[in-house]
């Protein structure tokens, strides 16, 4: 049988207020026991447990309309909601947030555990650079010395991170790239983010030394080899050339033919070796950038000149759409190249008869799109970041025959980087491809010369 909260609490009331009296009866006056004033003994004690229950009864009717607030929302239209409804949703509640809390530790231990085993090293600071979270990777394999609570920079002794850290509270967000302490072998990936509302920062290490090692080695191979191979190339083309324009092997027009090829060949590899002597040079940071103000117009009519004699085998026609007068802030040998590159694809891979278009259009405050739309098969959408990789081909076999080095793309995204431009490819809607760099205008240059 389910009693009511008054009732439990009437019991309860006379419970205690019963066993007090009969110890009290008992205590005081020994053997008397039941007397003549028994019945007014009792009634009193029926009073006393009523007016008990009820003020009991209504501090507990307040606490949980109070309560009522937070776990019963929808239903406080009406104050009056009944306790013993309210006292049930409690018990209910409770053992729910408890249930939560248990779930909660559960998953905040294997968070740990996972951020402990991490090959990533985390660590969390506030304001002073207190720590105040550092899983076991950070005193395993950065910082051994580190524990929580300490001052970051007390036991650290590492200039470049601490102006990383200072500049990380500043943008909030923040990625670098940092040598040492250990050696200047030693490169971490550190990258920062700020907790506005804690004012906390969080910051994770990554040792990539291991990677930037390797790829300090694929572009010393590159190099070494690329340099090694200039001077055979060299020598190979230099005495195919001899021998057709000698004409030492002229009554044999298969040794004639043959010789042609080597040429032909040994021009190709001498082209792809510069390419990759200029990527080498650019992932050296040794490529040389000087930004100065230029005109797009001339740079493009000097390239379809050069241009001609592929142009009128394929019987092509190219629009130099820009605007004479418009000049833009660029590297004159990397915007050179960057459009040769996006003209030269676009004659390989346009039909014959058909047309390029070369123009500028508005795409920001203060820069321009410079870009070469030609007819041909275009480039699908799943294709259009790779392009720009090193040898990738989306068709290999169209490539063999349309020929190139698969590297000039390559080498125009690095320009376009080096000198701080977005560069990309689109659809030449209803067919072809858009190749494109966004480039900053010279502004006070341009109105002048309009």
């Amino acid at each position: 049988m389910k009693f009511s909260v008054k009732l439990r609490l009437f019991l309860l009331v006379l419970i205690v207020v019963s066993s007090v009296s009969l110890v009290a009866s008992i205590f005081y006056r020994e053997d008397i026991f039941l007397n003549e004033n028994l019945i007014a003994g009792i009634g009193l004690l029926l009073l006393i447990s009523i007016v008990a229950t009820y003020l009991i009864y209504q501090y507990f009717k307040r606490l949980l309309n109070s309560a009522a607030q937070f776990i019963a929302k929808n239903n406080m239209d009406d104050p009056s909601v009944a306790s013993e409804e309210i006292f049930d949703k409690l018990l209910k509640e409770s053992k729910q947030v408890k249930d939560e809390l248990v779930n909660y530790s559960q998953q905040t231990e294997q968070f740990s555990s996972v951020l402990s085993k991490m090959g990533q090293g985390v660590i969390l600071v506030d304001r002073n650079h207190q720590v105040l979270f550092a899983n076991k990777t950070i005193n395993s394999e950065f910082f051994p010395d580190l524990n929580i609570g300490d001052k970051l920079f007390e036991k650290i002794s590492y200039p470049q991170f601490k102006k990383f850290i200072e500049k990380a509270w500043i943008k909030k967000d923040l990625v670098r790239e940092i040598s040492g302490p250990i050696s200047i072998k030693t490169v971490y990936l550190v990258s920062a983010k700020k907790d506005d509302m804690r004012d906390e920062l969080l910051i994770v290490f990554s040792d990539i030394s291991k990677s930037k090692n390797l790829e300090k080695m694929r572009e010393d191979f590159i190099g070494n080899v690329s340099h090694e191979l200039r001077t055979p190339i060299s020598v190979i083309k230099a005495n195919a050339e001899t021998l057709i324009n000698n004409k030492l092997i002229k009554d044999d027009e298969n040794a004639k033919f043959f010789t042609e090829a080597i040429s032909s060949q040994s021009e190709r590899m001498t082209v792809i070796v510069n390419d990759l002597l200029k990527i080498s040079s650019m992932e050296a940071g040794e490529y040389p950038i000087s930004i100065e103000s230029l005109e797009p117009f001339s740079i493009v009519n000097n390239l379809i000149e050069g241009f001609k004699p592929s142009l009128e085998e394929k019987k092509l026609t190219v629009q130099n759409n820009l605007n004479e007068q418009t000049r833009v802030m660029a590297d004159v040998a990397a915007l050179n190249i960057i459009l040769t590159n996006f003209l030269s694809n676009a004659i390989k891979h346009s039909p014959k008869k058909s047309l390029i278009n070369i123009e500028e259009s508005c795409f920001t405050r203060g820069f321009i799109r410079l870009s070469v739309s030609d007819q041909g098969k275009g480039v699908p959408k799943k294709y259009r970041e790779r392009v720009f990789e090193r040898f990738y081909r989306i068709d290999k076999g169209r490539s063999t025959k349309i020929g190139g080095t698969g590297l000039g793309l390559s080498i125009s995204k690095n320009l376009a980087l080096m000198m701080g431009y977005p560069l990309g490819v689109g659809s030449n809607k209803p067919k072809g491809a858009t190749f494109f760099i966004d480039v900053k205008i010279d502004e006070e240059k341009s109105v002048q010369a309009a």
